[in-house]
């Protein structure tokens, strides 16, 4: 038994140490975070808002039209009031980008020489904003408030950490524990409330899954199918696909659930799988083992004796969505050699909604 979608989201920074502390924040969510790096993606963005929460929307928008999939992204940086509120959401570009924070730092103290304590006030802010591909944009922005100290200090952080003084704690950002740090950062309270606006929006609760089986090697229609409907968050193929499930996973940029037909001789896939897609609980054939050319009741067997609500199998080249009692039986015929009246190359779209309501519609290519 698995729990097998996991949502994907990409943090759009290749900042290894901010994405430490990201993955920290969100742990406690069944997503995956994975970084511009890690999602293979080498975009040149232009940050030219005017505030932090401009350039924030502008980075995840950016990398959300280019890949169609939910993305975050945080613009954050230093103001010294003393400063005139330098360096502010030029922070990271302050005295060149790729000037090192060590250089940066020393510079900072440099121009703060002789300041008052009272005047060496400064705060970290932080904007995150998160884009959907249906256009939502979601933010947040949080501060923390300190002063600028009078000597680099600590290794646990990374930026302007070290030299970033808290009373309140009587040390550095840079030499908090990480614990600490991402509870009381910008960062982590505007990631916090970031993850509690997700959550409330049930916006990562929504699914969609598509259901196709019957390629038999011909994979022209198939991909035109993944091609038209990505994003998707799972592809279910009911068996004789006569061809790799890697090669299909890549394709679709998503996990797949394949079982073994009648004619995936060479093919190790196993004949049956059941899993849990949100509330519901699916069992997935190929059906020809269950007799569906003749009935559906050898299939409805096999799907109550493991608790399914929902059963899948292929076989017949003939979509059909049937509600039975508690069982909601799906065929999403053949997407290469129909049989039904018409003989178009057929699918089903699973869509689940941010209430946990489930949704199948047949479709044709």
């Amino acid at each position: 038994m698995s729990h097998i979608i996991r949502k994907k989201i990409i943090f759009a920074t290749g900042n290894e140490g901010k994405m430490k502390e990201i993955r920290m924040v969100l742990s406690d969510m069944d997503v995956e975070i994975v970084s511009l790096k890690e999602a293979g993606i080498n975009k040149e963005i232009v940050e030219n808002g005017s505030t932090f929460a401009e350039n924030a929307i502008i980075k995840a928008k950016t990398i959300m039209e280019e890949t169609g999939m939910i993305t975050l992204a945080d613009d954050s940086g230093l103001e010294i009031d003393y400063l005139n509120r330098e360096p502010g959401i030029y922070s990271a570009r302050y005295l060149g980008e790729d000037t090192p924070y060590s250089e940066k730092n020393k510079i900072i103290m440099e121009r703060m020489q002789g300041v008052p304590d009272e005047k060496r006030t400064a705060r970290f802010v932080c904007a995150i904003a998160a884009a959907f591909p249906d256009g939502t944009i979601l933010t947040t922005e949080e501060t923390v408030e300190g002063k600028i100290g009078y000597a680099e200090k600590g290794e646990n952080g990374f930026g302007y950490d070290p030299i970033f003084y808290l009373p309140e704690f009587e040390c550095t950002t840079a030499e908090l524990s990480s614990a600490l740090k991402n509870k009381i950062s910008h960062r982590g309270k505007a990631l916090s409330k970031m993850k509690a606006e997700l959550i409330s929006t049930g916006k990562l609760n929504q699914y969609k899954i598509l259901i196709v089986s019957d390629s038999h090697r011909q994979n022209k229609n198939l991909y035109r199918v993944i091609e038209k409907e990505k994003p998707l968050d799972l592809l279910i193929h009911c068996g004789d696909m006569e061809s790799d499930a890697f090669a299909l996973s890549a394709m679709a940029e998503c996990p797949v659930e394949v079982v073994g037909g009648n004619n995936d001789l060479f093919y190790r896939y196993e004949k049956e799988r059941v899993f849990d897609l949100g509330k519901h609980r699916v069992y997935l054939t190929h059906g020809h083992r269950h007799g569906v050319y003749y009935s559906n009741e050898k299939l409805k067997e096999a799907g109550c004796k493991v608790g399914a609500d929902i059963v899948i199998s292929g076989h017949t080249h003939v979509p059909s969505i049937k509600y039975d009692n508690k069982l909601t039986l799906l065929n999403p015929g053949s997407i290469t050699y129909p049989r039904q009246e018409g003989k178009r190359p057929s699918y089903i779209m699973m869509e689940i909604d941010r209430r946990g309501e489930t949704h199948f519609t047949i479709k044709f290519s």
